[in-house]
């Protein structure tokens, strides 16, 4: 999985991702470690009383800063 390689064939949700060079590539073209993956789980899991709300929260977040560039 070190080469490109594209995970739609999958499913359907995972159209856009990649994997590339041992990272998942999110469709955004953030590159994502194992760690940082475990790392938001892990945020998502012990920060938050209301998941879904907390989801949204960082979901708006995110786009936000993307619309910085």
């Amino acid at each position: 999985m070190y080469a490109y390689r594209e995970l739609s064939p999958l499913d359907d949700d995972w159209l856009g991702w990649k994997i590339s060079k041992g990272k998942l590539i999110t469709p955004n073209g953030w590159p994502l470690t194992p760690n940082r993956i475990i790392m938001g789980n892990a945020l998502i899991e012990i920060g938050a009383a209301d998941e879904l709300r907390f989801q949204r929260e960082v979901l708006r977040t995110a786009r936000m800063l993307k619309k910085l560039k």
